[in-house]
């Protein structure tokens, strides 16, 4: 639970907590002007039992319909509000509007079984009436409040954003790229240089275009799906240059990204841990990747083999890092699912297509 929820939900109890004061405290003003000798609990009971039905109207809009509309779900919503509305409308059109036990109270001058209009000539608002008025009053002003923490919530997201666009590119740099990677790929392609010089040349044109992508696009919030499938074509293939051709490594692309968008490098995190901590000399290795577009969704699979070697070192550098930046761009909009067996380690990561 962050801040400004714990606020949000002391800010509740305490205008709940003042509504309720407030009927004692009348009823000893009462007291104490003249106008009643003591302060009965008798009389201060029934008044908070007409006051319990707001209090459960607004507990069912604000832990079950807002958040649906919190999460981006305005039918879901509408559809809860409105049955909660409907309910309470029901509740305040049986509720009894009889009269007191002994028979009807009729004041000096009227006629039993009619009240005369008020000297300016406007009717008096039926009793049921206004109560659902309040109850339509109480659910508006608690979304009222949820639309202004929902403000100050974004608010605080965007500078956290922007206060990381910096560390991010450190971070891209420093963790998710590994640098031996850099020397090793070097390395292969000064040997390429005199047995293949056009696979060298080709290798040096899709290391730069690689580095291109890390430096000048690894700090935005989000780059086109397109260019995150380019980093992994590129960083794929200069992987292909260091490891024998007995090393399964399969990857597939769709062939375009369409509009959709995605944090950069978040992907290419986990395929660079598949390379780290799933390749073995000594046994059979393979590291498999997947990306796919499904209807509103992106799904990324990047499964690997483990081995007991690899197996004791930490798995998934940077996996804490990009949980938080996931979390700050979707909320709970995404999901991130890690499958861990004896031979086999698979991220299995959905993603809303912004």
């Amino acid at each position: 639970m962050d801040r400004l929820t714990k606020q949000e939900l002391w800010l509740y109890a305490f205008a709940w907590t003042l509504v309720f004061a407030l009927v004692p405290l009348s009823l000893l003003i009462h007291v104490l002007s003249g106008h009643d000798s003591y302060l009965a609990w008798e009389d201060i009971l029934p008044i908070w039992g007409s006051i319990l039905p707001y209090l459960i109207l607004f507990l069912l809009h604000n832990h079950l319909a807002a958040p649906l509309l919190l999460k981006k779900k305005p039918l879901p919503y509408l559809a809860v509000t409105v049955t909660l509305l409907v309910a309470f409308v029901f509740y305040c059109l049986s509720a009894s509007a009889g009269p007191p036990e002994g028979g009807p109270y009729v004041p000096d001058g009227w006629e039993e079984g009619f009240r005369p209009a008020p000297p300016d000539g406007r009717r008096p608002v039926e009793p049921r009436v206004m109560k659902m008025v309040i109850g339509l009053l109480v659910v508006l002003v608690n979304l009222g409040v949820k639309a202004v923490f929902m403000n100050f919530r974004n608010r605080q997201t965007l500078q956290q954003l922007q206060t990381q666009s910096l560390e991010q590119q450190l971070e891209t740099l420093r963790y998710q790229i590994n640098p031996h990677f850099f020397m090793n790929t070097l390395n292969n392609i000064h040997a390429l240089v005199d047995i293949d010089p056009e696979k060298a040349k080709e290798s040096i044109e899709e290391f730069s275009r690689l580095m291109r992508i890390v430096l000048y696009e690894g700090n935005a919030p989000t780059i086109p799906l397109q260019r995150e499938m380019d980093f992994l074509r590129h960083y794929v293939s200069l992987m292909r240059l260091r490891y024998p051709s007995d090393v399964d490594i399969d990857l597939r692309l769709p062939q375009e990204g369409g509009e959709a968008l995605v944090p950069p490098l978040v992907m290419a995190t986990f395929v660079e841990n598949a390379f780290k901590h799933g390749i073995s000399y000594e046994h059979t290795s393979f590291v498999h990747i997947t990306v796919a577009l499904e209807g509103e969704n992106i799904l990324f699979k990047c499964a690997n083999s483990l081995h007991p070697v690899s197996g004791k070192e930490p798995h998934g550098m940077g996996l804490d890092n990009v949980r938080q930046r996931l979390r700050l761009l979707y909320g709970e909009r995404y999901t991130l699912h890690v499958e861990e067996s004896e031979k086999v380690y698979e991220i299995i990561l959905l993603l809303p297509a912004l």
